[in-house]
C-alpha cells in the first residue's frame, strides 16, 4: 500500500474543517470592527490649522503624512493604547480625512 493511499480518507474532511475554518475567521473578522480609538475631527481640524498657522512662513514644512503619524502616535501614548495596528489605522483614517480638506497650505 502506498504511503499516500493510505492516508486519503482524510484529505477531504480535512480540506472541509479548513474551508469551514476559514469562513468563521472571515466572519470574526468582518464583525470586528470595534476601535481602540475615537477621532474627534473638528479637533483634528482645529489642530491642523493651527499647524498651518505656525509653518505659514515655511509651508515646504507642512506634511499631512507626518503630521498624522504624531496625531495617532500622541493620541495612543496619551490614551496609554500599546496597539501597532491601531495605530496605524488611526494614521491612514486621519491622513485621508485631512487630504479631503480644503485648506489653503500656502
Amino acid at each position: 500500500m502506498n504511503v499516500r493511499e493510505e492516508f486519503s480518507f482524510l484529505k477531504d474532511p480535512w480540506k472541509q474543517l479548513q474551508k469551514i475554518n476559514n469562513r468563521v475567521n472571515q466572519l470574526i473578522d468582518d464583525l470586528n470592527t470595534n476601535k481602540l480609538y475615537a477621532i474627534n475631527y473638528s479637533n483634528l481640524k482645529r489642530r491642523f490649522t493651527e499647524e498651518i498657522e505656525n509653518y505659514k512662513n515655511n509651508p515646504e514644512l507642512i506634511d499631512i503624512e507626518e503630521f498624522s503619524m504624531n496625531y495617532s502616535f500622541g493620541y495612543h501614548c496619551f490614551n496609554n493604547i500599546d496597539d501597532v495596528y491601531s495605530k496605524e489605522a488611526m494614521y491612514i483614517e486621519v491622513k485621508s480625512y485631512l487630504r479631503t480638506l480644503k485648506i489653503r497650505i500656502a
